[in-house]
């Protein structure tokens, strides 16, 4: 059995749970009052005799002690009971009381409290609740404050860093507003398997994907929150019966770059998809804002024409009714126990409508005006007018604490790590704001701290940046994050707005994957032809650091100089790379394997580069030991036509390659491969869903015939045979349609159990939303 302290309850949940299961208990239909004081009565049944027949009291004292409960009841409360003089009164707490601590409650609400039995505390709720567990299950953030539950929770973890992720979690979950969007997001996880969150910044994406992964741990789920799909690929199981859920917060946001730059990431990624949705037992979670989800569509394939792009499995979170902010706002203030003072100002001629109702409300704002480290010194009118500022210009909500509550060498770390996009390891930021700490000291004279890095992390630390510290397989490591992703927008806004700061950042970059957030395909921040010849010359002398593991193996060197002829061909647009370009594009080995990545920034920097005779020269001489290895690669029609456009561009000429016998074996390999990818592919889009062969025959028939039209065009005038045959396996697809047929009716039963559930224990239709908001700050 649970056992419940109810702290992630706020004092009006806490009278709602009361009230529930006193119903319960007692068979009685106890009235909550709407508006006004309550003059000692939360709750009351009531009689032709006596208004005040049964009175119920709720003191939410999780926070505080026996005695101070003692002193309320003995000093506030008695006088207000004997004026109600109900037939019985009930006295509910959230404390654990013992039976000495109810007698003596009892005595001092003589004669009004019958027996110890009406002194109801901790110990009792929990008894309750096991009694009536539809009351539990209604109460979704209660599940979250049972020790019992946390540790379940953590030890289903696999990872250190997911399980410092939970810990932090536990902590969020009192502020967290159970809203329809919750059921729903249940739903599209159980019937798809795959749950996109999408929605405006600040929105809740976020706290509601931590909801929903909370719950799953709760039921023996193991859960993986991963940076990459790659992490996720490596601890994926084999295992049917063991129950995976995977976490990918912004997942487009966070590796945007990496999608631009390369197929291989789309590919990765919607190769993923389909593999959770083929595998029992394994779910996946992405969250996502809606303009890059829309933008990443229109412009890359792979995502556009993938089940990503489905969207039967999207959620958008969209506005929240007047009551689910009121709440929201509430929940801060009483779980944060923001200063009285503060609270006192929303009071004030009902200041919280105005929050309320503001169109630019999110709870990511009302997180930001809640935060004790940036208010605690602020005058009354001095923060009355900071929350009208945030509401009025919300992009703006970082600005007076990162001018007033930093120090310039602190902004300069923020900086360095904005550089990363995401997480970043302890070690890589610390040298690189090593690098920059050096430019200060010679370009601007600044004194620095011999500890500097670690004085500027701990003054950063909770109000800013997040540390987190975790297991690897050989040692304990530490990752720095943004404290929340509306920081990250406000340096962008910051950074576009100031060349010198786009100087400074770009001028001490000693790792590639730094430049990222300067690509100029998300056309976000300025990259000026200045700017663009800093990055030019960094290169040219060898200034970015190769790792040691990228140094291990050829296959990792290659993967770095195909990353920077791509940086070269796509940031460098307005200056002169020819010899650094012709520089690194003879360093590229063709004996080994090219990954994806390889071959798509290749093929990609052939395409952009132009004024680059040394290199066009170069490339002309090696054309078809070029071509060859790019073909061998492609595995999509969009790329073969990438590629035939080589010819025209480099003055070759395709229709003589491909008569001649090494042009024929390659070109008919790229087919071969190109319809094979396409075989797996579209079989598995349709393999968790099929459930009527003619669907799979039409695909086949998909396959043959963009097969005969690669043959048309790429191989006109050959009559060399493929050698691939795609043959439908009509024993394995209707062995596939018969277990799918099962899911189905399984679904529909698991559909039918629910509307049962949703019988015994209807939703209480919501009174006036307005008495409730107003009742809510009474």
């Amino acid at each position: 059995m649970n056992n419940y302290d109810f702290s992630t309850l706020n004092d009006k949940e806490f009278e709602e749970i009361s009230k529930d299961l006193l119903n319960a208990k007692f068979n009685l239909k106890l009235q909550s009052f709407r508006i006004g004081k309550d003059k000692g009565v939360d709750l009351r049944f009531s009689t032709e005799k006596n208004n005040n027949s049964l009175v119920v009291q709720a003191k939410h004292y999780s926070k505080s002690t026996y005695s101070n409960l003692k002193s309320v009841i003995k000093n506030k409360e008695l006088e207000k009971v004997e004026n109600l003089k109900p037939d019985r009164y009930i006295l509910v707490t959230s404390i654990d009381l013992s039976a000495i601590q109810k007698d003596e409650l009892k005595s001092l609400l003589n004669p009004y409290v019958k027996t110890s039995n009406d002194i109801i505390g901790q110990q009792d709720l929990n008894d309750y609740l096991f009694e009536f567990p539809l009351i539990e299950k209604k109460y979704y953030k209660l599940w979250l404050s049972s020790t019992t539950i946390i540790t379940e929770i953590l030890n289903n973890a696999i990872e250190s860093r997911t399980r410092y992720f939970l810990k932090r979690l536990k902590d969020k979950v009192k502020y967290y507003v159970v809203t329809n969007k919750l059921d729903l997001a249940y739903k599209i996880l159980k019937k798809e398997k795959i749950l996109l969150i999408t929605g405006q910044p600040g929105i809740g994406k976020t706290s509601l994907a931590e909801m929903i992964l909370f719950d799953r741990a709760k039921n023996n789920f193991k859960i993986h929150k991963v940076e990459n799909i790659s992490e996720a690929e490596d601890v994926i199981s084999d295992d049917d019966n063991l129950k995976q859920i995977f976490y990918f917060d912004d997942f487009l946001g966070a590796n945007y770059a990496e999608i631009i730059n390369s197929h291989k990431t789309e590919t990765q990624l919607t190769s993923f998809v389909d593999r959770i949705r083929n595998s029992p037992n394994k779910y996946l979670i992405l969250t996502t804002r809606t303009v890059v989800l829309s933008l990443a569509s229109d412009r890359y394939e792979k995502i556009n024409h993938s089940s990503l792009n489905e969207r039967q499995f999207e959620l958008k979170l969209s506005d929240y009714n007047k009551y689910e902010k009121a709440l929201i706002l509430y929940n801060h203030f009483f779980h944060k126990q923001v200063d009285e003072k503060f609270y006192n100002v929303i009071l004030e001629e009902k200041f919280y409508w105005d929050i309320i109702k503001h169109h630019n409300y999110t709870p990511r704002i009302i997180e930001f005006i809640t935060d004790e480290y940036k208010i605690q010194d602020f005058t009354i009118s001095e923060y009355k007018q900071f929350i009208v500022n945030n509401l009025s210009n919300p992009k703006e909500i970082w600005r007076f604490s990162y001018n007033n509550q930093i120090s310039y060498l602190e902004r300069c770390l923020l900086m360095t790590l904005f550089s990363f996009g995401n997480y970043v390891t302890e070690r890589r930021l610390t040298k690189a704001f090593e690098q920059r700490l050096k430019y200060e000291i010679a370009e601007h004279n600044q004194i620095i701290d011999g500890n500097q890095f670690n004085k500027s992390v701990r003054l950063l630390l909770n109000g800013f940046i997040s540390s987190t510290l975790y297991t690897s397989t050989d040692r304990n490591r530490r990752s720095y994050n943004f404290i929340n992703p509306s920081l990250a927008d406000f340096l962008i806004g910051q950074i576009s707005e100031s060349f010198s700061d786009r100087k400074a950042i770009i001028k001490n970059v000693i790792y590639l994957d730094q430049l990222n957030r300067f690509n100029p395909k998300k056309s976000i921040i300025p990259l000026d032809k200045e700017l663009q010849g800093v990055i030019r010359d960094l290169i040219n002398n060898d200034h970015f650091i190769i790792e040691k593991q990228e140094a291990i193996a050829n296959k990792k060197k290659n993967n770095f100089n195909s990353k920077i002829l791509s940086i070269l061909s796509t940031y460098c647009t307005s200056v002169n790379i020819d010899s650094v370009f012709l520089k690194h594009f003879k360093l590229l080995d063709y004996l080994g394997n090219w990954d994806y990545l390889v071959f798509s920034e290749v093929l990609d920097s052939l395409q952009k580069i132009k004024d680059c005779p040394q290199s066009e020269t170069y490339i002309k001489e090696n054309f078809n030991k070029i071509i060859d290895k790019l073909m061998l690669r492609a595995d999509s029609d969009f790329e073969s036509e990438q590629i035939i456009d080589l010819f025209d561009k480099y003055e070759k000429d395709y229709a003589e390659f491909s008569k001649s016998e090494d042009g024929q074996d390659t070109i008919v390999q790229m087919i071969e491969n190109i319809v094979e990818t396409m075989r797996d592919e579209l079989s598995d889009q349709i393999k968790d869903e099929v459930t009527d062969l003619n669907k799979v025959e039409e695909i086949y028939e998909e396959i043959f015939g963009t097969r005969e039209q690669l043959i048309d065009e790429l191989l006109p005038d050959s009559k060399k045979p493929l050698v691939l045959e795609v043959e439908l396996d009509k024993q394995y697809w209707e062995d596939i349609i018969e277990e799918n047929q099962i899911k189905e009716s399984m679904r529909d039963f698991e559909a039918w159990e629910e509307s049962e559930y949703r019988k015994e224990n209807p939703v209480e239709p919501n009174s006036n939303e307005n008495e409730r908001i107003e009742k809510l700050f009474e």
